[in-house]
């Protein structure tokens, strides 16, 4: 078992050595593919980013959202895209390698800030039991990944992952992610991701139970609303308690998106009460 920081790297090393073991290419719902230079590559599966502080702190935090879009939505997409097809352990370990450089993490829930602030609620309720200190940065501190290693130029949304795609993530990314990285608390974002993690965990002999995941509606939705104001008590929450947090997630250098998180309070507020953090 991977007990402290110093073993970070032995970590990193077994999570990818795993997907070069695997060397799977999904086919079902079309090839997983890129496209780049206008020409098609499969890209392969990923591991997750791993903070440097992450096995020195309690509780550990592991986030999943669901895939990674890697259709032309961006204009970093094609940039990163080129580099990652150039050199496969750059693209096996893009989401390390980004935050080296300074640029945002390529999962977009967590570069608009909303799966950093969730960590940080997950934290903040430990530390009110423990007596634990917050830490100096979330990002120093996390774990996170994409469910889903796989996605489809032409069309990334969460509607057209095939079921075997899932099943496949699980049983052959997902469930060595958790016994490596041993986290005492999963936060999750979207009710399938949710669903799919459950199942892994019932299938498997891991001690991880669904007492140890939290549930979070996925945020992509929620720009394509209005944002529901915060009043009374829940704006005091949101403006002492929640809104400070911000402070202790880093804005990356290089970011794709801009943070998102400050605009819909309603969004953690509505966490915290349904974690009893009110």
């Amino acid at each position: 078992m991977i007990k402290n920081q110093d073993d970070r790297s032995r970590a990193i090393d077994d999570l990818i050595e795993n997907v070069k073991a695997q060397d799977f290419i999904p086919e079902e719902g079309n090839p997983a593919y890129a496209l780049t230079n206008g020409k098609q590559f499969h890209m392969p599966a990923y591991v997750p980013y791993v903070g440097p502080e992450y096995f020195k702190h309690h509780p550990r935090i592991l986030c999943y959202a669901i895939n990674q879009n890697l259709s032309k939505h961006r204009s970093w997409s094609d940039i990163w895209m080129r580099e990652w097809s150039l050199d496969q352990m750059c693209a096996i370990d893009r989401l390390n390698r980004a935050a080296e450089c300074g640029r945002a993490i390529p999962i977009k829930p967590y570069a608009e800030g909303f799966m950093p602030l969730a960590a940080i609620l997950c934290i903040l309720a430990y530390t009110r039991r423990n007596s634990a200190e917050l830490p100096i940065t979330i990002d120093a501190v996390v774990s996170v990944t994409n469910f889903v290693k796989f996605s489809k130029s032409d069309n990334a949304s969460s509607s057209e992952i095939p079921d075997s795609w899932w099943r496949e993530s699980g049983s052959r990314y997902v469930r060595h992610e958790i016994d490596i990285l041993q986290p005492d608390l999963i936060v999750t974002f979207g009710k399938r991701t949710y669903t799919e993690l459950a199942r892994v965990l019932s299938d498997t002999n891991c001690q991880f139970n669904k007492q140890q995941i939290r549930e979070c509606r996925f945020p992509g939705r929620i720009p394509s609303e209005k944002a529901r104001p915060v009043r009374g008590n829940d704006k005091v929450y949101w403006t002492q308690d929640i809104l400070p947090l911000t402070s202790r997630i880093e804005s990356p250098l290089e970011s794709f998106v801009t943070w998102r998180m400050t605009r819909f309070p309603g969004y953690f507020v509505d966490i915290a009460k349904e974690w009893n953090l009110l």
